[in-house]
């Protein structure tokens, strides 16, 4: 089970990366301003040094402008 959920969250932060590239430009300091966190938090979410907590999920989807439903309902499809 616990690798079930692992496999949900590496899609989560994949599919947030993917729009992160196209709304941010890949700029991790005004993604980092925007989500409420520091940078080198996101650094470490995208390269998979550091778990993504629900708060920081929320925060990132915020600052991409993400509905939640509709993030996981994507990664379902995928």
């Amino acid at each position: 089970m616990q690798n079930h959920f692992v496999q949900i969250e590496i899609k989560l932060v994949n599919k947030i990366y993917k729009n992160f590239l196209i709304k941010f430009e890949g700029n991790k300091t005004k993604f980092a301003k925007a989500a409420l966190c520091s940078e080198t938090t996101v650094r470490r979410v995208f390269s998979s040094k550091q778990r993504m907590t629900l708060d920081l999920f929320l925060r990132f989807c915020s600052a991409l402008d993400i509905n939640v439903q509709q993030i996981f309902n994507e990664i379902e499809n995928d």
